[in-house]
C-alpha cells in the first residue's frame, strides 16, 4: 500500500491547457513521479470562465479586491493536512485562483509557490495579486533579477530556481535517431534571421522547421505535446535559442533571463545557436564550451556560421555530448525538486533517489 500523500500540488492545468504552460505541467508530472503527491487542478465554473478571469484580474489591479475574489474557478475544499503545499503559477495573474481553494493554508504545514515569469518592472502593476504571496513561507521564481525587489515588496523569502527539464524524456539515447531536421526555430523569431534561414535551407537543400501558427493555443494533452517536442528535438541538428522574451523589450525592460529553450535544446543534444543572456544565471547553468554558439538576435549572417559548423563534425559531437551529459547530471526536474526539499527541510523519498540514480547511469553511457 502506498504512503499517503505528503505534498498537495496546485496546478493551473484544469483551466488552462495551453502550449505555453506545458513546460509547467511537465515539472508537476515530474514531481508526482518522485514524491507522494495529491494534485489538484480545478477548472472554470462555466464556459465564460476565462473571460471572467481576465476581467477580474484587470479590474482588480491597484486594489485589495483580488486578495479574496475567486476569478470563476470551481471551489474546492481541502480536507486533510499536508506537510507541504506547492503551487505552480506561470504569471502573477494566476495567483487569485488560490481563492478557489478553501483551507489550503490552514491545512498546510509549509506553503511554497513558484512563479515562472515575473518581470521586476511589473511588481507595481500586479501589487494586488502579489499581496497573496504573503501567505506563503517561501516564493520561488525563474527570474533571477526579480528576486530582491519581490522580496522587498511582499516581505517574504524569495529564491531563484533555474528552469529544468524531463531529461530522460529528451535524452536522445545511446543510439540517437538521425537528425533529419537540419534547423529548428521554435516560437519567437526575428524576420531577418528567419528570411536568412529560409534562403539558406533552400540553397543548401536543408530541412528548416518553424512555426506557421501564432498564439497561445490549447493542446489536447500536455504530456503528449512535450513528448512530441522531445521527439522533434532528438532529430534536430541546429536549434535556435535566445534569451527569454528576446523580442519583447517593452515587456521585460532591460532585464535578461534564461529562457526554457536552452534546457530543451541541450537535453536533446542539439547544437544551439542564438543570443543567450549575459547574466550569472546563464553562465552558472551553461558553463561549458559552445553551450550556445553565438548568433546575434536579428542577424542574417547564418550561412557562414552554419556551414562552418556543418563542416566540423568533431566540434558538433563535442557540443552534443556536453549538452546531453550536463542536462542529465544537472538539469533534470528531480534536481530542482531535491533543492526545494532541502529548502523546506523535507527528506527525499526513495523514488527521487531512484530517478537520480537512473540519470547517473544514462550519463555514464555518453561517450
Amino acid at each position: 500500500m502506498s504512503a499517503p500523500a505528503r505534498v498537495l500540488l496546485f496546478s493551473q492545468r484544469g483551466r488552462a491547457p495551453l502550449i505555453s504552460r506545458c513546460f509547467s505541467y511537465e515539472l508537476e508530472d515530474s514531481i508526482a513521479a518522485v514524491d507522494a503527491v495529491d494534485l489538484i487542478a480545478p477548472g472554470y465554473r462555466h464556459a465564460l470562465g476565462d473571460l471572467v478571469y481576465r476581467v477580474v484580474n484587470k479590474a482588480g489591479r491597484g486594489t485589495s479586491l483580488l486578495r479574496d475574489l475567486n476569478p470563476a474557478v470551481k471551489a474546492v475544499s481541502i480536507q486533510r493536512r499536508y506537510p507541504l503545499f506547492f503551487a505552480v503559477f506561470q504569471f502573477a495573474t494566476d495567483l487569485p485562483t488560490l481563492n478557489a481553494l478553501r483551507g489550503w493554508r490552514e491545512r498546510s504545514e509549509q506553503a511554497v509557490c513558484l512563479i515562472e515569469e515575473l518581470w521586476a518592472q511589473d511588481l507595481g502593476r500586479f501589487a494586488s495579486q502579489l499581496a497573496i504571496l504573503r501567505r506563503f513561507d517561501q516564493v520561488l521564481t525563474n527570474c533571477r533579477s526579480t528576486v530582491e525587489p519581490l522580496a522587498q515588496a511582499i516581505g517574504r523569502p524569495v529564491r531563484y530556481i533555474a528552469p529544468g527539464i524531463d531529461a530522460p524524456r529528451f535524452f536522445p539515447g545511446e543510439r540517437p535517431p538521425e537528425r533529419c531536421i537540419d534547423i529548428y526555430n521554435l516560437g519567437r523569431r526575428h524576420p531577418a534571421t528567419h528570411a536568412a534561414l529560409l534562403d539558406y535551407s533552400r540553397s543548401r537543400g536543408r530541412f528548416y522547421l518553424y512555426d506557421t501558427l501564432s498564439g497561445n493555443l490549447p493542446v489536447q494533452d500536455p504530456a503528449q505535446h512535450r513528448e512530441l517536442l522531445a521527439e522533434k528535438l532528438k532529430r534536430t541538428g541546429f536549434f535556435i535559442a535566445n534569451k527569454a522574451k528576446v523580442n519583447e523589450g517593452g515587456e521585460r525592460g532591460t532585464q535578461e533571463e534564461v529562457g526554457f529553450r536552452f534546457f530543451e535544446g541541450a537535453a536533446a543534444g542539439t547544437v544551439m545557436v542564438g543570443d543567450p543572456p549575459d547574466v550569472a544565471s546563464f553562465h552558472e547553468n551553461f558553463d561549458w564550451p559552445d553551450a550556445v554558439v553565438h548568433l546575434a538576435f536579428g542577424s542574417g549572417d547564418v550561412a557562414e556560421l552554419l556551414d562552418g559548423l556543418t563542416q566540423d563534425p568533431e566540434r558538433r559531437a563535442r557540443i552534443r555530448t556536453a549538452n546531453v551529459r550536463n542536462s542529465l547530471e544537472r538539469h533534470d526536474w528531480s534536481e530542482r525538486w531535491g533543492q526545494i526539499l532541502r529548502w523546506t527541510e523535507l527528506p527525499a523519498l526513495e523514488s527521487l533517489e531512484q530517478r537520480q540514480a537512473r540519470l547517473r547511469r544514462l550519463a555514464e553511457t555518453i561517450t
